[in-house]
């Protein structure tokens, strides 16, 4: 059941920096994407593309300090029918311009944090789908987060996530329609970083391993929660906030 569920997002990464590159890759690790390659010049993103597949690139626009990025984004768009997010620090308007012109889904303005790194590539998924370019202007955390689903990536509605449980070094998902899937990713991340921020009042963690979405309480039975698909233990550690969330008296 596990291993039928663990699809994750294949993530390319195209910087010359080392350190930023290994900065993102333990940051998107942690969020349970697949890191499918780094590379760190033109030459090497040219022969990655030619021999291996992903789901979504990140691309420093100034690759070499030479804007070659740009050339490989439009390869990607044009060639592949891949999302895409530049990765920059510059400002220069022609610069900008021109990345413009090659399609990108979403931009990363660098330094970039862990939250603004998932709804960046979130947002990138989102503009692909709709055939969208994207913005300079900061991403918003939406309601929604994106799935693979066999070849797919499928877009899924937080109102609908009844359950997050952590088993090993995963969380799960339980829908409201009971179905389940994992991502490579703590409870403590997906509460602290993928829940976006404007959400994550609507999660109420009741012991140690389960969060639960405060629309789907039916009622509390003592030390249990009882929702629209199980019931959950409340633990000591954890009543004290889930009496005060609830205004239980």
């Amino acid at each position: 059941m596990l291993q039928d569920s663990l699809q994750e997002i294949q993530i390319l990464i195209i910087e010359d920096d080392p350190i930023t590159a290994d900065s993102m890759q333990l940051m998107l690790r942690e969020f349970g994407f697949t890191i499918k390659g780094i590379v760190h010049t033109l030459e090497a993103a040219l022969r990655f593309l030619n021999k291996e597949t992903f789901d979504i690139a990140l691309v420093d626009i100034d690759l070499n300090g030479s804007n070659s990025g740009i050339e490989i984004g439009t390869m990607i768009h044009s060639l592949y029918r891949l999302p895409f997010i530049f990765i920059t620090g510059l400002s220069d308007k022609a610069i900008i311009a021109e990345a413009i012109k090659a399609n990108p889904a979403a931009y990363l303005v660098k330094p970039s944090n862990a939250a603004t790194l998932f709804a960046c590539i979130q947002t990138a998924i989102q503009n692909f789908s709709n055939k969208q370019v994207g913005s300079l202007q900061q991403h918003p955390q939406t309601d929604f987060f994106f799935i693979k689903t066999r070849n797919k990536l499928k877009r899924v509605e937080w109102k609908d996530v009844v359950l997050l449980s952590s088993a090993d070094n995963y969380t799960v998902f339980t829908f409201q329609d009971k179905s389940e899937h994992y991502i490579r990713s703590s409870l403590a991340m997906t509460l602290k970083y993928q829940v976006p921020t404007h959400l994550q009042e609507n999660f109420l963690q009741v012991n140690r391993c389960e969060a639960v979405q405060l629309a789907f309480i039916s009622e509390i039975e003592e030390d249990e929660m009882v929702t629209s698909i199980k019931k959950v233990s409340i633990t000591k550690a954890y009543l004290k906030d889930v009496k005060e969330r609830l205004n239980i008296l």
